[in-house]
C-alpha cells in the first residue's frame, strides 16, 4: 500500500523545463519559460557610473535592454577569459534584463526532487535555488526573482 501512496506521489511530482549554459567552466541554468530568447552578443552601449556588473544597454527590437555579467553579479571567478559569445534575454515580471554567457547548453526536463536545495552557500545566498545534478555536471539552478531583485538593486 506505501509503495502505491510513493509511486502516485511521484507521478503527480512536478517536472520543470530548465535551460543550462555555461559561464566559463561553471554551468547555470534559468527556468525555460523566463528566457525569452537567445541572441548572438550584439553592440552593448556602456553606461556611465552604473554598478560593476551592468555592462551596459543593448538595442532589442527597439527596446533598451541591459546587460548584465552575472559572475559580478553573484560575485564568483571562472576559470575562462571572459569571452562571451550569447546573451539571453530573460523577462520576468515586466522587466528585461540581457546576461552574457559563453554557451547555451540544452533545455533539461528536472524533477523537484532532483533539485538539491541544501546546496546553497553563503557565496551565492539566496540566488541559487538549489544544485541539479546530471552524471558529473553539476548545474547551479538560479533563482530568477533573486537575481531579478539583485539586478534592480534591492
Amino acid at each position: 500500500m506505501a509503495e502505491k501512496n510513493e509511486q502516485a506521489v511521484a507521478k503527480k511530482e512536478k517536472i520543470e523545463e530548465i535551460l543550462s549554459f555555461l559561464i566559463g567552466k561553471q554551468e547555470f541554468a534559468f527556468d525555460v519559460d523566463s528566457v525569452e530568447l537567445v541572441i548572438e552578443r550584439a553592440e552593448i552601449t556602456p553606461v556611465p557610473k552604473s554598478r560593476s556588473y551592468l555592462e551596459g544597454v543593448m538595442n532589442l527590437r527597439g527596446r533598451i535592454v541591459p546587460v548584465v555579467d552575472l559572475t559580478k553579479l553573484i560575485n564568483i571567478e571562472t576559470e575562462l577569459d571572459q569571452h562571451f559569445e550569447n546573451v539571453l534575454i530573460v523577462k520576468h515580471e515586466g522587466s528585461e534584463v540581457g546576461f552574457f554567457v559563453n554557451e547555451v547548453r540544452e533545455v533539461i526536463n528536472v524533477k523537484e526532487s532532483e533539485i538539491d536545495t541544501g546546496a546553497r552557500t553563503d557565496q551565492f545566498d539566496q540566488k541559487v535555488r538549489g544544485v541539479v545534478k546530471r552524471g558529473k555536471r553539476l548545474i547551479l539552478f538560479m533563482d530568477i526573482d533573486q537575481i531579478m531583485k539583485a539586478c534592480e538593486g534591492e
